[in-house]
């Protein structure tokens, strides 16, 4: 380990002489280099705590990437007295995988829903005289041009050209989480507005 070289630390000093605790009190004070040894030090163990959690290696990846901007942004959060580094950082690893797991339950419940929608239209089409002459693709582009473009988007590449998150976030040059959280709302405004739809087609005379 002494022979291990992690980033730069105070010269006066090899970085297997800094503590935990000296690390934080580092990043505390903005420094970068502080946050790096610290990474390196226990990258491959945070990853695994989230791993056991997501079960996907891709995305342990993104969460600890995650993790280290909430390291820096929150490590005025952390308190030696109260407790140590490391436990406070793999505490903090378990709550981004649990977030990462809710969030793909929600967009997976989203897209489920939507799909389902989707299978009804064609009723809705074939005897809504207003759309009597349409098919289900030109109704659906009809609710999509109501999507703010930026939703819009990302639903057209998930929905239309196939792509997984990944490839649209790729695409867009767009965060993964920001990807899933305009997904998550463009599929729930989609959803509304069928909805809306088959509601007003009951109304109309048999």
């Amino acid at each position: 380990m002494k022979n291990q070289t992690l980033l730069t630390v105070p010269a006066s000093c090899e970085s297997t002489e800094v503590s935990d605790n000296e690390l934080m009190a580092g990043i505390q004070k903005g420094d970068a280099a502080a946050l790096e040894t610290l990474y390196q030090r226990y990258q491959d163990l945070f990853k695994s705590v989230i791993v056991r959690i997501v079960h996907d290696h891709a995305a342990a990846e993104d969460i600890l990437q995650e993790c280290l901007v909430e390291v820096w942004r929150s490590a005025h959060h952390f308190c030696a007295t109260k407790g140590q580094p490391l436990a406070w950082l793999v505490t903090l690893c378990k709550r981004r995988a649990i977030d990462y797991i809710r969030r793909s339950t929600a967009y997976c419940s989203a897209k489920d829903r939507l799909e389902n929608q989707m299978r009804t239209m064609p009723a809705v089409v074939e005897d809504n005289h207003d759309c009597e002459n349409s098919d289900l693709g030109r109704v659906l582009r009809k609710h999509l041009d109501q999507l703010p473009e930026y939703q819009r988007q990302v639903v057209c590449l998930a929905f239309i050209e196939g792509m997984s998150q990944r490839e649209v976030a790729k695409a867009t040059q767009t965060p993964l989480g920001t990807v899933k959280t305009r997904l998550e709302l463009g599929l729930k405004k989609l959803r509304t507005a069928f909805r809306t739809q088959s509601s007003m087609h009951s109304l109309l005379p048999a």
